[in-house]
């Protein structure tokens, strides 16, 4: 059982979209959950990793969701581990449309350089 909460990166205008559609389907930057096949998610200490990787050019706007895991799987959506290909801690993997319930907190971030900061 994952722990009880991961997060996903995405842009602020991505958010809203799924907002006012009830669900979130964007798999990770310029893909759908339909093209994937699930959401890709990450555990707090993971996130910057995820940025970096991602988001390259470092674009304004990005968020974080905060996703309680336990209302993703009420919602009778799996999310599972998918094995580090390095050995290290494994990638939450969201295997169908989040909920817009199931993300608890919409957290800030910011570029300061090259680093990637949480701000709120």
């Amino acid at each position: 059982m994952p722990a009880p909460l991961i997060w996903h990166i995405t842009e602020q205008a991505a958010w809203e979209k799924a907002v006012r559609r009830g669900e979130y389907t964007q798999a990770t930057r310029g893909q759908d959950l339909a093209e994937v096949g699930y959401i890709h998610a990450a555990w707090p200490e993971q996130i910057s990793l995820v940025a970096l990787k991602a988001y390259p050019d470092r674009p304004d706007g990005l968020v974080i969701l905060e996703i309680d895991v336990a209302r993703v799987e009420a919602a009778q959506v799996a999310v599972d581990i998918e094995a580090d290909p390095h050995g290290g801690r494994g990638w939450p993997c969201i295997r169908g449309a989040l909920p817009i319930s199931a993300v608890l907190r919409l957290r800030r971030t910011r570029w300061i350089g090259r680093e990637f900061v949480v701000v709120a």
